[in-house]
Parts: C-alpha cells; structure tokens; sequence
C-alpha cells in the first residue's frame, strides 16, 4: 500500500493534540506515518506526544515559527509518497486515507484529491454547515475563494516538489496559497462527495482572528496578480476576486463588531463587483448569509440581523433585511429539523414567518412547523 505521511503540526494544543494524532493513527489505512512537529508550544505537548507510544509516530521541535514553517519542517522529514495534513484541533474521520488513497490508485493522473470535512465544536459535536462544495471549475475560479479544508485534502508528494511548500510568509490563508499554485500548475484534483474529516471550531484557534484573515487573503491574492506570467483568463477576473477578498473581509469585521471597516469593505466589495445589486441585491443577500455558514457565532440570526441594521448607507434597503432574515432563518429552521432539535426549528421558523407571513401558505413550512413539535430535544 502506498505510504501516506500524516503532518500535525503543533502550537500549544496539548488539551486537543492526544485525540487529534489518535484519530491519525487509528486510520483503517495502515501504511502511514504520523508527524508531530512542535512549533515551539509552552504547554504539555512533548509529554502528551510521549504518552502515545507508537512506532509509527514521530516528534520534531522547533522554535515558534508559525504554521506554514511547521507543515514544511514535518513534509522535509517524512517518507511517504502521499501527503495528509491534520491540524492539532481537528480530526481525520477513520476511513479518510482509505477512500482518498482509494480514489488516487484509480486515477494515477490525479495530483490531489479532497472530500467533505464537519465543522464541530470544541466537544466535537456538529457545528455548522459541511465543507462540501467541491473543487471550482474552471480552474480559475480557485481565485474567489478557499473552498477545502486542509485536513480533508491527500496530496501526491511529486506535485508538492512541482509547486513548492507552504509560504512562510503567511500567517493564514497558506492552504488555499498552496492550492492555487497547484491549480495554475494543471494539477488535476478529483472531489469525494463523502466525509473524510472533522474541523473543530472554538475560542483559541488562529481562525478567530479576523485580522489576521483579511490581511493574508488580499496578500494572497496580490502574490497571485504580481505573476507576470499569470493566463489572461485568471485576469479577467481579479475585480471580482478582490470583491470576494472584501466581503470575507466585512464579514469578519462585522463578526468583530467594528461596523465601520465593514461598512467600508462591503463598500469597495461593490465598487469591485456592481452585479452583487442584481435582480434587486439578491446576490449581496446571498452572501451575506452565507456567512452564516461557519460557526463563529452563538447566535447566528442576532449577527445577521446586526449586519442589516449597520450596512453601508448606498446600500440599506428594507425589502433586503426582510428577504435576508427570511431565507436564513428558514435554512436554519431546515438544518434544526435534520438534527432532531424541534426547538430551534420552531424559533427560526417563528422569525422566518415574521419575515415573510406570506410563507404560511406554503405546504412545506407548515408541515416543518407541525413536525418540529414532535420532534425529540436536541
């Protein structure tokens, strides 16, 4: 079987890194090896990497060097053929190199292949919508946004030596840097429509830093657009890419609550892109509760509806707050009742129909809302 080199780098984690590297080495595929590279933590990480004993696992420290340069160290010190990347919060689900490895042995001509991951909270239990959008096509639209999660992703070792390692000049936004160059590289990528990971979300993670965010997305972006040999048709769309760029950056300041810079970025997001105002702002209102789709907030429909009441001025329009908040909240009500939780069905329900009263008429509301009663507690 092909060996499949398992990169967990590792940054004072120590409460989470134990079942994250158990998750690696519990793997139904067993020619693998698992990396722990330390970046410098200051908790217990050595001693909880020494209490799992495993001959297939091994422990690299260096100084801080942040998450790019972890990944490098642990890739420069692997053998395998194949590249799995798991981050030290986060979990592989025990099937995951099994079906990736799978899917690669058919298809020799593919570099890199992806499935779903979860979103879970700090207890591990599902938090928000699946990764599951798959790869963009064409190959150009990689440029509007990062649409895996690195833990879900099995890479051939050849197409990382074609393209290069993380770039350690960013503090984020590196996993969807390495993608891109893959793309523009033709590596050919094939997409499992099946869970393969878990991606916990929860108070100490870099992702929770905003900041941090936006300033390594646009520097992505702007790498990309420096390459004076970059194809026409990745050109054509840098206005909507930095677009893109602007809305994750309002919705991150918006998250923070500094409606001013968001205000500003869903401005210039605008500017860049006059089609998100099409078909009265349906685009814009599609977005803005996409948003919704991650779980960094605790009350998604408060944040939502704080968003409405601070957009930029060019842009507050009643019909849009109403429309917003309606179609939210009956994809929340929707995402509830699939879990069982009769409770939070109803809730959204009840502030979708304040929304849109009208929507009572419709035979699979009501019958939603019925149910939602029977429905066991969450």
């Amino acid at each position: 079987m092909d060996l499949v080199s398992i990169i967990i780098p590792a940054y004072n984690q120590a409460g989470f890194l134990a079942q994250s590297v158990r998750s690696a080495l519990s793997q139904t595929h067993r020619a693998l090896e698992v990396i722990v590279v330390d970046d410098g933590s200051t908790d217990d990480t050595p001693s909880v990497v020494r209490t799992l004993a495993d001959p297939r696992l091994r422990y690299v420290r260096q100084e801080n060097q942040g998450l790019s340069s972890a990944r490098n160290t642990g890739m420069r010190a692997s053998n395998g053929g194949l590249l799995s990347f798991l981050d030290a919060d986060d979990l592989f689900l025990p099937d995951k190199l099994t079906l990736l490895v799978g899917e690669l042995q058919a298809r020799p001509q593919v570099g890199l292949v992806a499935g779903q991951a979860i979103p879970v909270d700090k207890d591990g239990r599902p938090a928000g919508r699946v990764f599951d959008r798959g790869f963009p096509d064409p190959a150009n639209r990689w440029l509007l946004g990062n649409p895996l999660h690195v833990g879900s992703v099995l890479l051939r070792r050849e197409w990382q030596e074609r393209v290069g390692w993380f770039d350690e000049t960013l503090s984020s936004y590196e996993d969807w840097d390495l993608w891109l160059r893959l793309a523009r590289g033709g590596c050919l990528m094939g997409w499992l429509p099946r869970p393969v990971s878990l991606y916990r979300f929860h108070s100490a993670q870099m992702t929770r830093d905003g900041g941090q965010m936006t300033r390594s997305s646009f520097a992505v972006l702007d790498k990309v657009f420096r390459d004076p040999g970059l194809p026409e048709s990745w050109k054509q769309l840098r206005d909507q890419a930095y677009s893109h760029a602007h809305l994750r950056a309002a919705a991150q300041a918006y998250l923070a609550g500094n409606y001013s810079r968001a205000k500003a970025d869903l401005t210039k997001a605008v500017d860049l892109n006059p089609n998100l105002l099409a078909n009265s702002g349906r685009p814009l209102i599609d977005h803005i509760s996409a948003w919704l789709d991650l779980p960094k907030t605790s009350a998604p429909l408060e944040f939502l509806a704080g968003i409405y009441r601070n957009l930029p001025e060019g842009l507050v329009a009643p019909v849009w707050r109403r429309r917003g908040m309606a179609l939210a909240a009956r994809r929340l009500a929707f995402d509830s009742y699939l879990r069982g939780d009769g409770r939070a069905a109803r809730s959204a329900l009840f502030i979708a129909l304040r929304h849109r009263p009208d929507w009572l008429a419709q035979r699979g509301i009501l019958a939603m809302l019925v149910r939602s009663f029977r429905a066991r507690p969450a």
